[in-house]
């Protein structure tokens, strides 16, 4: 386990801030803060959700209107999927209601946001990039989804094959893909939960 300057120095490499002053900004709490995390020589997780989140690339609020999205405190593991205890929204972000409209062309109330973890999807999605997921989507065809595999929240690549087979793959080789029969989804065991239509990861 890293020990707290190892911890605050990741914090500092992830928010490109090289002062607490800067980092305390970054993540929205007081110097006094950090410093009672160096006191108690642990730094929260949501520290580094925070941190991880003030780098996302999430389009700029211009004319001041803006629609809230759902920000869920859970993982998406783009590796060989990780046990969701608990999928709890946590915060809200802002968007404009234009780009959402016209660029990503999806309806607000359907679509929320999530954090990639591992490095299976590497490099179109990367350990820590936000995700934006429709649950709206209109048929399964070719693309990136959100998908719940038994216990586990999974994001992958799927590929429609004929005789209603479906090829779940990893953008990142070092993954072996597997198959999956079409009657079997959204049953006990798999379920789609939404398609992925936007990243903010910094590319």
């Amino acid at each position: 386990m890293e020990d707290f300057e190892q911890q605050l120095e990741s914090l500092f490499k992830i928010t490109k801030t090289s002062k607490i002053s800067e980092l305390s900004k970054k993540l929205e709490v007081s110097p006094t803060t950090i410093r009672t995390w160096r006191g108690r020589k642990k730094i929260p997780t949501s520290a580094f959700r925070k941190a991880e989140l003030s780098i996302q690339n999430i389009p700029k609020n211009k004319n001041g209107s803006h629609i809230n999205l759902p920000f869920y405190e859970v993982s998406a593991s783009a590796g060989d999927g990780s046990l969701v205890e608990a999928e709890e929204q946590t915060q809200l972000i802002s968007f404009e209601p234009e780009w959402l409209d016209k660029e990503i062309g999806v309806n607000p109330k359907e679509v929320f946001l999530m954090l990639v973890e591992g490095d299976s999807m590497y490099p179109t999605l990367k350990n820590g990039a936000m995700i934006m997921v429709n649950r709206d989507f209109n048929g399964l065809s070719d693309g990136i989804y959100v998908m719940r595999h038994e216990h586990n929240l999974l994001v992958k690549r799927l590929q429609l094959l004929p005789g209603g087979i479906i090829k779940v793959k990893s953008d990142n080789d070092m993954y072996e893909p597997w198959e999956i029969n079409k009657e079997h989804l959204n049953g006990t065991d798999i379920e789609l939960i939404g398609r992925v239509v936007w990243s903010g990861q910094r590319m």
